[in-house]
């Protein structure tokens, strides 16, 4: 059973929403590469997961633990009644050898230690067993799910922590044998009560240097024909719908500014007026939670992001959307 589905992190959002209304800065356009990729590799993971199934176990995906005053961050975690298991995933690509504890792709040495943070990964969970005096196994594994991935290393200890992309599913099928019962429920409770929102990623853009308006679902252009019900891209040919539109828009909104209120005012600068303050009173009462205070009255956002709002969102589809080409994530 899946606990905790994975969703597109706060700094995968962030990113993606400042390329949309922004050109990305060297540094930034790294970070926005990286976090996709980790993110397709950890989907890649899930994928063949969740096609091998999950029999009675419970997972937790991309949580964040506070133990001790200190916050760990999980790919994957998966429960049973004897033990819970740590899945550090890895979607590198190309050539890796390690040695002497140190990782290297051709002659260059990679900062980042897979081996060592699973092992501190492991060691917050048992300190948690500890602090709750509990009779649980915690054992861990680096998945590589990158099929381009290839791995040189004498390191024993490595070896045996390691699950490469030839061998993910064989080691994926051994949960949907494992029994999840009361003492896992009890075990998947307590890891509940120390899940916190990532702590480590706060970034706030500057509104006035984004690129106010809407944009193409498919292709990313600005300039759009405004219809009855539609907008249409004059790009591309696409069509969205204004709902769609603003249900976007306010997803980029929470993404960019997370410590800022979302007000109608402040929201209808940032669409640049491109609908009617109508048409947006009405998507904003729809798909967020009004907080009335006279002129400060803002809105939060009743959902995860974009999708999840298109997804679970008291949507009437008697006005859909149409695309030339890709939708953009």
């Amino acid at each position: 059973m899946i606990l905790f589905e994975r969703t597109i992190g706060a700094e995968l959002a962030y990113y993606r929403a400042l390329a949309g209304r922004s050109r990305l800065s060297g540094e930034d356009a790294k970070h926005l590469s990286v976090q996709e990729k980790g993110y397709a590799g950890e989907c890649e993971y899930d994928r063949v997961f969740d096609e091998t199934g999950h029999g009675s176990v419970f997972v937790f995906r991309d949580i964040y633990l506070r133990i001790e005053g200190n916050v760990a961050q999980y790919d994957c975690l998966i429960v049973s009644d004897d033990e819970i298991v740590v899945n550090e995933i890895k979607n590198y690509s190309g050539l890796y050898r390690y040695d002497k504890g140190k990782w290297y792709i051709r002659e260059s040495q990679v900062s980042e230690d897979a081996l060592a943070q699973l092992r501190r990964a492991v060691g917050k969970l048992v300190k948690l067993r500890y602090q709750v005096r509990g009779q649980f196994d915690i054992t861990g594994k680096i998945v590589f799910p990158n099929i381009e991935f290839r791995l040189q290393t004498n390191d024993e200890e490595l070896l045996e922590n390691v699950v490469l992309r030839s061998g993910l599913r064989n080691y994926l099928l051994q949960f949907k044998n494992l029994y999840a019962g009361r003492v896992a429920e009890e075990i998947a409770e307590l890891i509940r009560g120390y899940i916190v929102p990532n702590p480590y990623f706060d970034k706030c853009a500057d509104f006035d240097a984004l690129r106010k308006g809407l944009y193409c679902g498919s292709c990313g252009g600005f300039e759009l024909e405004n219809r009855k019900y539609h907008l249409v891209c004059e790009s591309c040919g696409s069509k969205e719908t204004k709902e769609t539109h603003i249900i976007r828009a306010i997803s980029d909104y929470i993404a960019l500014f997370l410590d800022e209120k979302l007000t109608n005012k402040r929201f209808m600068k940032f669409i640049g007026q491109s609908v009617s303050e109508k048409t947006v009173f009405r998507m904003l009462n729809k798909y967020c939670n009004q907080h009335l205070n006279g002129a400060a009255t803002h809105y939060t956002f009743k959902y995860r992001d974009f999708d999840d709002a298109c997804k679970n969102g008291n949507r009437l589809w008697r006005y859909k959307d149409y695309y030339t080409g890709n939708k953009r994530n």
